[in-house]
């Protein structure tokens, strides 16, 4: 037999194996173990074993769906435009009684929310997550609002977040901890004066993130750092949380930035960053600084709320919200999005920087030094 035939044969005998394992389930897994052992293949015993594993949990995860009631409670933050604005029309939509957080009650997004839904669909809250105060003002409505009503808290959607461009040399200290403080501690801050209803309830906490805390992005050093501190913050609140019946879910949506209003006040914080640059920093910057922030000018329009069209995203979401055993993490993300961040994943560090910078395909630094008037 040829060496090929070989290969071809032992991967007939594995797929082979694999079929049947999966099809007697564990007794399948105990036999062939038992018939690997004997045989001393014991590195293609454990391999099967794991593919079949692998197999089983995936054939035996429950796609079973809670039924969305009234008396069911979901409260979101960050509801003024964008995703947060989004999901709580559909959650609404879908029965359930939302609790939106707006950091302004008086937004389009408030207002348009409150001609379009009863009070006893979706009830706004002010919602500012810099304020300790103001959250726990917050959370004490909710629990009014279950007491006086008769509801049950389902879940939490951590979804409020600030997103600032640019270099981490031209941040400000206040734009540095405006986004540590809204998208890390006051999430935390949030979740931990609801972990008593989460509790008594048995809900669930879904914490919208980003691929940025699958691969930072220059330009987005800070906002990705708390993107990565709420991805592990939310892994081993996933743990603590399980024993006492409380799920924790991962929410990756993907980008739609021209559809929120995230970047609304980037030219606010480049102007921001200009005035507290040194001398040498202008000088040195030069004219990459005004074409960066030129280019990101187009983004940063605004523009009225309006619910983000993106079918996958609603399905993923509603699975999150609804399953009654949902996945640790869910993304949403284009083929764009998949195969760079395949390649990000297994890619050397050189080649892996060179595709992020590609990706993200912001402008480039000449490396001519042209002082911009101050």
């Amino acid at each position: 037999m040829g060496i090929i035939s070989k290969y071809c044969f032992t991967l007939f005998e594995i797929i082979n194996e694999v079929y049947t394992a999966v099809g007697a389930g564990v007794f399948g897994l105990a036999l062939l173990l038992d018939k690997g052992f004997d045989s001393s293949n014991f590195l293609r015993t454990v391999t099967i074993v794991c593919i079949t594993g692998s197999c089983l949990v995936y054939v035996m995860h429950t796609t079973e769906r809670i039924t969305p009631s009234k008396k069911y409670v979901v409260f979101i933050s960050g509801c003024d435009s964008g995703l947060g604005f989004s999901l709580a029309q559909h959650m609404a939509d879908l029965g359930l009684t939302v609790i939106a957080g707006f950091l302004n009650l008086k937004s389009k997004g408030a207002q348009k929310i409150k001609e379009k839904y009863a009070e006893n669909q979706v009830m706004p809250v002010n919602l500012d997550l810099t304020d300790p105060n103001n959250i726990m003002q917050a959370v004490n409505y909710v629990e009014m609002v279950l007491s006086a009503n008769d509801l049950e808290l389902y879940a939490v959607v951590n979804n409020a977040g600030v997103m600032i461009f640019g270099e981490f040399e031209w941040f400000t200290q206040g734009l540095i901890a405006q986004q540590l403080n809204v998208n890390l501690l006051g999430t935390l801050l949030l979740s931990k004066q609801f972990c008593p209803l989460m509790r008594k309830y048995k809900g669930r906490f879904i914490t919208v993130t980003s691929h940025c805390a699958l691969a930072s992005l220059p330009g987005l050093s800070v906002y990705g750092a708390t993107k990565y501190a709420l991805t592990g913050w939310n892994d081993a609140l996933r743990i603590e949380m399980s024993k006492y019946g409380v799920k924790v879910v991962n929410f990756i949506p993907g980008s739609f930035i021209t559809q929120s209003s995230i970047l609304t006040n980037q030219m606010k914080y480049a102007y921001e960053m200009h005035e507290n640059l040194s001398k040498e920093q202008k000088t040195f910057y030069g004219d990459y600084f005004k074409s960066y922030n030129t280019y990101l000018s187009f983004l940063s329009t605004s523009s009225e709320p309006k619910k983000v069209e993106d079918s996958k995203l609603f399905e993923l979401f509603e699975d999150a919200l609804l399953n009654t055993s949902p996945k640790t993490i869910y993304k949403n993300e284009p083929w764009r999005y998949f195969i760079y961040h395949t390649l990000f994943k297994w890619s050397p560090v050189a080649i892996r920087d060179y595709l992020i910078v590609k990706f993200i395909q912001m402008p480039e630094y000449s490396g001519q030094d042209v002082d911009i008037p101050t």
